[in-house]
């Protein structure tokens, strides 16, 4: 199984915000062999921002090293940014997040914020359809 988890969910492990707890589980799940957890190289460069002005420089490096080691990194392209700026939904980040998911095959996408991947009408004629979005505890309690 394939999961693509939100730049929210890399942060509450991170941070050790509310639903830490609940992201170390997916990621013991990686470390296990039961999961392939991905993210977005766009999460990716949020994280280094966030974390870089919580804790500094140094320890944002290490982490990203870490984190970048134990998940797949996706990469986004110039095909991807179009299809979201041509598509419609309350979140262009997510947007392009669930786009990312999608071309990558996940399996879901493991959110806090499950209304922001709900589909717009795209005005592009090739339509992507998101992985299901779910929260973690969602996640854990099927899995």
């Amino acid at each position: 199984m394939k999961v693509f988890l939100d730049t929210n969910i890399v942060l509450d492990l991170l941070l050790e915000r509310d639903g830490y707890a609940e992201a170390a589980k997916i990621l013991q799940m990686q470390e296990e062999g039961k999961l392939t957890v991905c993210v977005s190289v766009l999460t990716m460069v949020n994280v280094a921002y966030v974390y870089r002005k919580t804790v500094g420089q140094r320890m944002a490096v290490v982490n990203l090293k870490y984190l970048s080691a134990l998940m797949e990194v996706l990469p986004m392209d110039n095909a991807m940014l179009q299809q979201a700026i041509y598509s419609e939904g309350p979140d262009f980040e997510d947007i392009l997040q669930g786009i990312c998911a999608a071309k990558a095959a996940c399996d879901f996408i493991i959110t806090r914020n499950r209304k922001d991947f709900t589909p717009g009408r795209g005005l592009l004629p090739q339509e992507i359809a998101y992985p299901p979005a779910i929260t973690p505890l969602e996640f854990l309690a099927a899995f």
